[in-house]
């Protein structure tokens, strides 16, 4: 039996953490400056880590799609998974 798809798999665990970890943070952006447009660094930061997770997140549905996909080939099994 062909192995699972593993290094994948971690990809989307090193991805889901680089999402969650950062908000975590908050002794790192606790500060007023710099400002953007008169926001301080806490607010407009945190918009920014908002893009930021959806950018992880995103990617790492896409590659789990793909390694569930080959891990269920690799079994012999048909379809095409999560959706």
């Amino acid at each position: 039996m062909p192995a699972r798809s593993t290094g994948l798999w971690a990809v989307v665990g090193v991805l889901l953490v680089l999402a969650a970890v950062p908000p975590l943070l908050v002794p790192v952006y606790a500060k007023e400056t710099p400002t953007l447009w008169g926001f301080p660094f806490f607010f407009w930061f945190q918009f920014v880590l908002v893009l930021w997770a959806a950018l992880m997140t995103s990617g790492a549905y896409f590659i789990a799609k793909e390694a569930f996909r080959r891990d269920r080939a690799a079994r012999g099994q048909r379809g095409e998974g999560p959706r």
